[in-house]
């Protein structure tokens, strides 16, 4: 007893369309690869182009200048981004040692900067000032991206350092800042007076 099997590769053939779907999904498969990889090499590339700054520089640099005119520092200078806080036991002396932290916290704001203020001050996650506080090394990455991008960075920037594994709670990227802005709009008056918008 023996089974034959005749597949016709003919345009009109059954088995034709199958073998061209089964390309065709191991071309998307392929491409999806790709992308995620290119994306990974992008977050990577950007990631090294600066070093962290440590939390006590950034403090020091949040309002410089001698007078009210030539007032300068991380406060005047707004963007939308991600950041990355990290934390090590041991202060980082080479640019090597930056990749040796113990943990991390990822984050996104319309204003990075007064957001990582905000953390470092004690009016942001509990986690971050109290390890400050404690008198660990903590350092600082700020990534500029646009709004409809900062999601997307977030996730990255989160599986890129594990993040889950450390201070995050969840993988990121869930912030509707549309939505967000909308309820933030109908308040005319926060704690710090006048909402900007």
């Amino acid at each position: 007893m023996s089974l034959t099997i005749h597949l016709n590769f003919t345009p009109g053939g059954g088995a034709f369309y199958a073998v061209l779907y089964l390309l065709l999904v191991l071309g998307f498969a392929v491409l999806v690869w790709y992308l995620s990889g290119r994306r990974k090499r992008r977050i990577r590339k950007i990631l090294r182009e600066e070093l962290p700054v440590s939390a006590e520089e950034f403090e020091e640099n949040w309002i410089t200048g001698r007078n009210r005119r030539e007032q300068d520092g991380y406060k005047y200078h707004e963007f939308p981004g991600c950041y990355v806080i990290l934390f090590y036991d041991v202060r980082p002396e080479v640019e090597d040692d930056f990749d040796r932290y113990h943990d991390v916290y990822v984050g996104q704001s319309l204003n990075v900067t007064e957001r990582v203020h905000h953390h470092f001050t004690g009016y942001g996650r509990g986690d971050v000032y109290a390890d400050l506080k404690a008198g660990r090394f903590v350092y600082v990455k700020l990534i500029p991206c646009e709004r409809e991008g900062l999601n997307d960075l977030e996730r990255a920037l989160i599986d890129e350092y594990r993040a889950t594994e450390s201070y995050n709670a969840t993988a990121g990227g869930g912030t509707d800042w549309e939505a967000k802005e909308d309820r933030e709009g109908e308040r005319s008056v926060t704690r710090r007076g006048l909402w900007r918008k």
